[in-house]
């Protein structure tokens, strides 16, 4: 299934950045290497990304991300 949600940080240094779903909850986890169209663009605050609910290590991450 696939939601949608906002980029709420970016940290080119590490690839990490945190997405907030348009359902609320929780900001979710996910790495510049998990973006289908270019994983070499990073994202930028406030982009709307689709994604897919995954886990590593015992926590949800946003997955498989692409744009809305």
């Amino acid at each position: 299934m696939r939601y949608a949600g906002t980029v709420r940080s970016f940290d080119p240094s590490t690839g990490r950045g945190l997405i907030e779903a348009d359902s609320g909850g929780e900001y979710l986890i996910f790495e510049r290497i998990g973006i289908y169209l270019n994983p070499q663009l990073p994202p930028l605050v406030g982009q709307r990304l689709a994604y897919e609910l995954g886990s590593h290590g015992g926590e949800r991450r946003a997955m498989k991300l692409g744009h809305v």
